[in-house]
């Protein structure tokens, strides 16, 4: 199930950034949230908040991630999309859900203009810059991760973002665009919307890609 929030006034023919949380039982929530912290800068994004009861098993990649990431790309995206017109789309997962997010990025970077992971866990071996360095020589254009943690966020989050950055930086890329940001005093749980709209903020200063969906 999916819950959709869009600002009044955008049309069928308007060009739209779809913005997809994984968090889609608090999507509201953070909708409202979103409106108040940016106003009318970003008000032709519209909000598709994925409903998900069985976070441990389609979020893993050791458990289901692989099947719930083909229900997103082949049934969810194109029932979305199939009225609007679709500029960008951007992906949203914290905890669990930003480790599907990480997932996604490196199995199927086509789907997503931008990734963007608060507080991923587990990353483990997602954290190898072979992967990178792959959908980077892959991509026919460019692509967008930001992840996060807090300074006060689970030691494995600290560990293996920690690591991930740190392949990164010593990683040339062609296509694929990245930023880490600690959040000083931030934890696991209290991290989320600062996270999300760091991320946000990125996208809303930057240039868009101009995609033809």
């Amino acid at each position: 199930m999916a819950y959709v929030f869009k600002p009044q006034g955008i049309s069928e023919t308007d060009s739209v950034t779809l913005l997809y949380l994984l968090e889609g039982e608090e999507s509201y929530g953070i909708y409202q949230e979103i409106g108040r912290r940016f106003d009318d800068s970003i008000s032709n994004m519209v909000v598709v908040g994925i409903s998900n009861p069985e976070r441990r098993r389609d979020m893993l990649y050791i458990h289901s991630a692989d099947k719930f990431l083909e229900y997103v790309g082949m049934e969810l995206i194109p029932a979305v999309e199939k009225n609007c017109r679709t500029s960008a789309r951007i992906l949203h997962g914290h905890s669990f859900c930003g480790s599907f997010t990480v997932y996604a990025l490196i199995n199927k970077p086509e789907y997503f203009d931008y990734y963007m992971a608060s507080s991923p866990i587990p990353l483990v071996n997602m954290v190898e810059k072979e992967h990178y360095l792959k959908i980077d020589s892959l991509s026919a254009g460019k692509l967008n991760f930001y992840f996060s943690s807090g300074s006060k966020d689970m030691k494995q989050v600290r560990k293996y973002t920690s690591i991930l950055r740190e392949n990164l930086e010593g990683t040339k890329f062609r296509n694929l665009d990245w930023q880490f940001k600690i959040f000083e005093g931030k934890n696991h749980f209290n991290i989320y919307m600062d996270a999300l709209c760091w991320g946000l903020n990125k996208i809303r200063t930057g240039r868009l890609p101009q995609t033809s969906r």
